[in-house]
């Protein structure tokens, strides 16, 4: 059951969604999907509160649950990033999560080192730190064969181009993102409603960023972390 606005036939805007599971939504509506600010809550008493990208959750926000509360920031709807989570006790987790699992404290070791105090190896840090841009991000290769593949779009998160679009009014009869493709367009029209009166993502500051750690995965959360700063 929906109570809120409507726009273009649709969700759009504010309101209120429930499901017969238990399940509830109050917050922003985009096209049928919760896509903004809003609280999501579950039969047993757990919520989240914070941003959700057509209807996962995705960049900052609070958990709450039955014993425990995380703050942090997500990628579709898992721990992707800087978070903290607190205990009953009041003990806490602090770094950088990847889903389920701490994979770096956030905490300083009084007898850690640097290899600036050792000269024999400077020649480990003379190279120039390697740098990420947003801008970049969006950008992907393909395969020469690729575009002739009848199958490539099935697996591929975005269209070559804006001119190859899916049916029209898509929408009515499938919300279901994970498996439609999108177009460049789209993705930008989704991030404005998200940084409406923030900073575009793909727009620099200036210089890109500097890498402080070059492993894959913390390239992805750096950049998961920079979008959302």
């Amino acid at each position: 059951m929906y109570h809120g606005e409507f726009g273009l036939n649709m969700k759009l805007g504010y309101g209120k969604f429930s499901w017969p599971t238990g399940e509830s939504y109050h917050g922003q509506f985009y096209r049928d999907h919760c896509h903004g600010l809003g609280t999501y809550m579950w039969p047993d008493g757990s919520s989240f509160t914070g941003t959700f990208y057509l209807s996962h959750r995705e960049g900052y926000g609070t958990m709450y649950m039955k014993t425990r509360l995380f703050q942090g920031l997500y990628k579709a709807d898992q721990r992707f990033g800087p978070g903290v989570e607190t205990y009953p006790d009041g003990s806490q987790d602090v770094g950088l999560w990847f889903r389920e699992q701490l994979i770096k404290l956030c905490t300083q070791i009084p007898s850690g080192f640097s290899l600036l105090g050792y000269p024999e190896f400077s020649s480990f840090i003379t190279h120039s730190p390697a740098r990420i841009s947003l801008s970049e991000e969006e950008k992907t290769e393909w395969g020469l064969q690729e575009g002739q593949d009848p199958f490539f779009y099935d697996y591929k998160r975005f269209l070559l181009n804006d001119n190859l679009t899916p049916p029209p009014e898509m929408y009515v009869y499938s919300t279901n993102s994970d498996h439609l493709p999108m177009t460049s367009s789209f993705r930008k029209e989704l991030d404005a409603r998200i940084f409406l009166n923030e900073i575009p993502p793909f727009v620099e500051d200036g210089e890109p960023w500097f890498i402080i750690n070059e492993t894959p995965l913390l390239v992805k959360i750096q950049k998961q972390t920079y979008k959302f700063r």
